[in-house]
């Protein structure tokens, strides 16, 4: 009987519920077509509003077959609103009733809109620039490029974007110091090896992300030592199988280029094979002993290269990676260089002509490896070895002429030498990098960073040289060998906190960090005089010119303390505190005790500021400030005349200062994604305390310089940058500008006279593109505007222009068939005599593709046809006006042939109509639309 009354009462209590809840709930179906032709239309917005005050109830989308269903919890008057891309918005009134639990409005027909309609190819297309908190992202498609163009080609194309004639790449006139591919480092240091090598046709998107330090990523306590970086992802297809390219090309003059790419990608996995050869000035690989050796390196003149290399990043997930890459380059320069400089005195003013004839062979190998392991949730292990080998070899002709700055610029002196150098360079480094997490306290961190550096470089020169001094009416000769070599050992060490302020989700933090480094760096310069006379024979060593050479070592310490409070919000975040900065530094010479310099320490305060805010979903407010110390290099400790130019004698500063930087930057970002607007606006200003800069001293009789280093406060800087871009006209055309504003203060000493030399520039780059099926055209325009200012009072403010427009045009022609041009026109005005040129650079292009899945194409390019091409830079310091020209490669022609391959399969890569450059189909039929553009 208890039993039996239970299961009324429990029946009883269902039946009610059931009862309340269908008594609580109402449906509203039907269908959604399109008026003209009544198929259904998928996906539909639609949307519930209160009849009274228009307020949203809810919503849903139709289904594929056009039919919706809608839930509501109690009766009434509402509205339904129908809204399509490309259609008029509908709205259909519908009353519910208590007693009507159902109710089918049946059939809603939807009235196209011509000009919607127009503009639904708009949004469904991919926005050209976005622009998000830390990172511009550009739509690869959106810059159509040539066929087998590589990732350079792109940027180049890119708003803000500047690739220089040695590769060199910078965005926002920050440079960017790694590419990244899907998020993982290609190559690591070595950005040209991707932009020189990697297709377009498989990049979807281009992201430029100022990205924070391993260690930073890792702990979330900043460092300040965070970088510029571009990240490609790769297009949806092209991460599972093989795919490359093999190419070859043979021209006029006996140009060439040749080169291969294998790519295996599967999963998160990546392996890439790649070589190259080519006497095209196309430098697949960057020259290590451009920063090494003085005579080694660089992209001017007409260059010939090989090169090999491996990039692999392999593992489980995120849980175990180990990547890294290794490469070999060999590369050969030939270089005609002429100079027109301006020496700023108090006094006077000289004028320097210079001619230089070089050649330089180099080679490197370098490897620079990354394990990831994630032990568990709460510990991580990050370990990064590097090495490198460079070897170098140069010979070179120098002849100068010195004038007075007289109106008859008298001759002061004359100067021509033989010189030639070969050195060796080696580099090892190690990263280890700890970071474990709290169970028992969440947001608790701790990690510890562990890192060594040892580099070794030898260089041998010999120099021969004959001076003429006019005024003193005597010539003097130079016969000398120098035997160079530094090397240096440096280990440091960070330990870092993180403890959080009560709640954690509550997001307050208080960061601890303390860092220890030193440096103990050795420099042996050891000159020897040759004599000729062929009767003396004595032991080398017996030559040494003691005045001028010694044995130098410094040794650095450095302590770093900091603490700081971070503040994480949903809408902000800020990251407040400061950080104190002991260190010391002590310089001995083994050959001459007198040099000897004691003990010294300077004690800096480096505050520091980062803050976000998001002002919406697409705008974001950015402040950044940071101080920094550099410590001085040997060349400009070392108390030691380099007298290897007797006219341009340089002699090191052992009593240099640590100079301490102070940076501020503000950063807004606004991205309009209904009208695919993207603003970009920047600005940036620095000052530097105990700035290491140049003294000079100028013998008016002979000519000759003497210039050393002290430390000075009075550089600054100060720059401003907007990047605009939108599309408009069906987004068809795209519209973008890039200004550019800056002055530098720099500050130089000339016979003991202070001189602040000011450097104002102005820059606009306004471009505008239309981008069709079957043609794109694209209209450049440059301008930039440079003032040099001198506070000393008989030196003249000088002014340049420099001002030029780009045009290119590529068509899409049936068969497969694309052509393409670009013509730039260059100009300057305000330089030295003779560098004020103009120039038209013509390049042409026709490619032809074929064979199954048109894998094949074959193309005839001809660059610089009007043969006016030039290289043409200016420098502006504290003591100087400088121009230089460049020998240039002018006219060649090619006729190349590339065979691409994938093994996607049926796996395309998903980029719509025509698949992404390289792989699509061929161009539209005759008789208008119909076909698929090849990419």
């Amino acid at each position: 009987m208890y039993k039996r009354g239970i299961f009324i009462l429990f029946a009883c209590i269902s039946c009610l519920l059931t009862a309340q809840s269908a008594w609580g709930q109402f449906t509203i179906s039907g269908t959604v077509k399109d008026k003209t032709d009544e198929s259904p239309l998928p996906q539909v917005s639609i949307r519930l509003l209160s009849a009274r005050d228009s307020s949203f109830v809810t919503g849903v989308s139709s289904k594929d077959d056009g039919t919706f269903a809608i839930t509501v919890k109690k009766a009434g008057n509402y509205l339904a609103a129908f809204s399509f891309l490309g259609y008029k918005t509908t709205y259909e009134p519908v009353r519910l009733t208590a007693n009507q639990s159902r109710r089918n409005i049946g059939t809603v027909l939807l009235e196209s809109n011509d000009i919607l309609l127009q503009e639904a190819v708009v949004v469904g297309k991919a926005p050209e620039v976005v622009v998000k908190e830390d990172t511009v992202e550009f739509n690869a498609d959106s810059y159509k490029t040539q066929p087998n163009s590589v990732v350079e080609d792109l940027l180049k194309k890119l708003p803000g974007v500047e690739v220089d004639s040695e590769g060199k790449i910078t965005h926002a006139g920050k440079e960017i110091t790694k590419i990244l591919v899907d998020g993982k480092e290609f190559f690591s240091d070595d950005p040209k090896i991707a932009t020189k090598n990697l297709p377009v046709d498989i990049v979807e998107k281009l992201q430029v992300v100022d990205r924070k330090s391993d260690l930073a990523r890792l702990t979330g306590v900043d460092d300040g030592e965070e970088e510029t970086v571009i990240n490609l992802t790769i297009k949806k297809g092209m991460k599972h199988g093989w795919f490359g390219n093999v190419s070859g090309g043979y021209g006029l003059d006996g140009r060439y280029e040749a080169g291969a790419m294998i790519n295996r990608f599967f999963g998160d996995n990546q392996i890439t094979i790649l070589a190259g050869s080519n006497n095209t000035n196309n430098m697949g690989f960057t020259d290590l002993g451009g920063s090494r050796f003085r005579r080694f390196g660089g992209m001017n003149g007409i260059n010939t290269s090989h090169n090999v290399g491996v990039n692999f990043n392999v593992g489980k997930g995120e849980e175990f990676r180990v990547g890294g890459d290794v490469s070999y380059n060999n590369s050969n320069r030939n270089v005609l260089q002429r100079t027109e400089r301006q020496n700023l005195f108090a006094d006077s003013t000289s004028y320097y002509s210079g001619y230089n004839k070089m050649n330089d062979h180099g080679q490197n190998i370098r490897g620079n490896f990354r394990i990831h392991w994630e032990i568990d949730s709460l510990n991580t292990l990050e370990f990064r070895p590097k090495f490198a080998v460079a070897l170098s070899r140069s010979d070179s002709y120098d002849s100068a002429l010195t004038t007075a700055g007289d109106l008859a610029r008298s001759k002061v002196n004359f100067s021509e030498s033989d010189n030639f150098n070969k050195g060796t360079g080696y580099d090892l480094s190690g990263e280890l990098i700890y970071n474990h997490k709290f169970l028992s306290r969440p947001g608790r961190s701790f990690s510890i960073q562990a890192e060594y550096k040892f580099s070794d470089t030898k260089e041998d020169g010999w120099t021969k040289a004959l001076y003429k001094y006019y005024q003193l009416a005597t010539d003097s000769t130079l016969d000398q060998i120098d035997d160079d070599h530094t090397w240096s050992n440096g280990y440091g060490a960070r330990l870092t906190w993180t403890e959080p302020l009560g709640d954690v989700s509550k997001g307050r933090f208080l960061t601890f960090s303390y860092r220890f480094q030193a440096n103990f760096n050795n420099a042996d310069k050891f000159t020897y005089d040759v004599f000729t006379d062929p009767l003396t024979s004595l032991p080398l060593d017996t030559l040494r010119n003691d005045d001028l050479s010694n044995s130098f070592r410094n040794d650095y310490y450095m302590h770093r303390a900091q603490v700081g409070f971070k503040q994480v919000k949903p809408t902000y975040t800020y990251d407040v505190g400061v950080a104190v900065e002991p260190s010391s530094s002590q310089s001995i010479d083994r050959i001459n005790s007198n040099r000897n310099i004691p003990k010294r320490t300077v004690f800096n305060v480096a505050p520091y500021l980062r803050y976000r805010y998001k002002m919406g979903k697409q705008t974001s407010l950015r402040i950044d400030y940071r101080g920094s110390s550099s410590q001085p290099t040997m060349a400009q400790l070392q108390p030691v005349a380099d007298v290897s130019d007797p006219l341009r004698v340089v002699i090191g500063n052992p009593t240099l200062k640590p100079s301490f930087k102070n940076t501020l930057r503000v950063r807004f970002n606004d991205y309009d994604q209904a009208t695919q607007r993207a603003i970009m606006a920047m600005l940036f200003g620095g000052f530097t305390t105990n700035s290491i800069i140049s003294e000079t001293t100028y013998d008016a009789t002979t000519g000759g310089q003497t210039t050393t280093y002290r430390n000075v406060n009075g550089v600054w800087n100060t720059s401003g940058m907007l990047m605009f871009n939108t599309p408009f006209r069906n987004k068809h055309w795209q519209l973008n500008s890039f200004s550019r504003l800056s002055y530098n203060n720099n500050v130089g000493y000339n016979n003991g006279m202070r001189n602040d030399a000011g450097s104002f520039n102005a820059a606009e780059n306004l471009g505008i593109a239309f981008r069709s099926d079957y043609f794109d055209v694209e209209l450049r325009g440059n301008y930039r505007y440079a003032l040099a200012t001198n506070s000393m009072q008989n030196q003249k403010d000088q002014s340049t222009h420099n001002y030029g427009g780009t045009f290119n045009l590529s068509g899409y022609l049936p068969w497969s068939i694309t052509l393409g041009t670009d013509l730039t026109y260059n100009g300057m005005s305000g330089y030295s005599a003779g560098y004020n040129t103009e120039s038209w650079i013509w390049n042409a292009q026709a490619s032809y593709q074929f064979l199954k899945g048109k894998n094949a194409t074959i193309a005839l390019k001809i660059y610089d046809i009007l043969g006016q091409r030039n290289s043409i830079r200016r420098t502006v310091t504290g003591n100087y006006i400088q121009d230089v020209e460049y020998n240039t490669l002018n006219t060649y022609g090619l006729l190349t042939f590339t065979y691409r391959f994938n093994t996607f399969g049926d796996k395309r890569p998903d980029m719509g109509p025509g698949g992404p450059r390289g792989y699509g189909h061929p161009g539209p039929p005759p008789g208008g639309p119909g076909g698929h553009r090849p990419f």
